[in-house]
């Protein structure tokens, strides 16, 4: 009986999922012919051809619907398993690092489930810049860490997502006046929104003014709710006490960044961290498809 690899089925899902090798691959912290490569060795061991035709990934043949049934179905109870032994995990503490949007927006979420479904384990948080939170990693001071690059993912990925950025201001505020600076609410400098907004500011020759730097999330919604300024964030994590400027402002498109999820190498990878991984880019994977 032969058996089949979940990070086969994990990519196959996940190249379903996103419609494409070249996808799936930045999400996985892969290269596409990589993905070719783990689509060819599970079609050789499945014994048939998963794709109708090829390249034509959104096109499964009946081999292929039925693999990927029972991969969703496999990758769940592995998930649930690698969670559930967490529970007796000597190290069940998670030293998570994680910016601060994005523990805003979803940790709330990923506690109370793990809350609802009685599993013991414990955190201790840290929220920072990409940067910091990487170098940290790196350090030894982080199990997991959500953070963000700015051309492609950090070495280590255990997964990737492209998020679009936004200019965010406040509700029933004017638009910005035409032929003024720019006023800009942002985190400390090395923060990659910051970086965004004035790589495209300046590509465009438009003036501004940073007139507000904080590194807390709440002082940022609070300075451009009052109509302090204006912001850039990922459009997935917007806050709904802001509103995402649209293109009758005039202000520039902001370039892409790259979310990952990291995970600590070698001995200091834990079981908590690897299914708490896998639990956070389900929420994220959730999160794509309802948009």
């Amino acid at each position: 009986m032969r058996s089949i690899p979940t990070d086969l089925l994990r990519a196959f899902v996940t190249v379903i999922d996103l419609k494409g090798f070249t996808r799936a691959g930045e999400r996985l912290g892969r290269t596409q012919p990589a993905i070719s490569l783990q689509m060819k060795k599970l079609q050789d061991l499945v014994g048939q051809p998963l794709f109708a035709k090829e390249g034509a990934v959104s096109d499964l043949t009946e081999a292929g619907e039925i693999v990927a049934g029972y991969a969703r179905q496999i990758l769940a109870l592995n998930d649930d398993m690698m969670l559930r032994l967490a529970k007796r995990d000597t190290r069940g503490k998670l030293r998570l690092g994680i910016t601060n949007d994005y523990a805003d927006h979803f940790l709330p979420r990923l506690l109370s489930g793990l809350a609802a479904e009685g599993l013991g384990v414990t955190f201790d948080v840290t929220c920072d810049l990409s940067i910091d939170l990487l170098k940290g990693l790196r350090d030894g001071r982080y199990d997991m860490v959500v953070a963000m690059t700015p051309d492609g993912p950090a070495e280590g990925a255990f997964m990737t997502w492209r998020e679009s950025l936004t200019w965010a201001g406040a509700f029933q505020r004017p638009a910005i006046p035409e032929g003024e600076p720019v006023r800009l609410v942002c985190y400390p400098e090395g923060c990659l929104y910051r970086r965004a907004m004035l790589s495209a500011l300046q590509r465009e020759g438009r003036s501004f003014e940073i007139v507000y730097a904080t590194p807390s999330q709440s002082g940022i919604e609070a300075a451009v709710n009052s109509g302090f300024g204006v912001t850039a964030i990922a459009g997935r994590v917007l806050p709904r006490t802001l509103h995402a400027l649209g293109d009758e402002t005039g202000l520039p498109r902001l370039a892409d960044i790259v979310l990952g999820i990291y995970l600590a190498e070698g001995r200091n990878r834990s079981v908590v961290a690897q299914s708490l991984a896998a639990r956070f880019a389900d929420m994220l994977v959730d999160c794509t498809r309802a948009a």
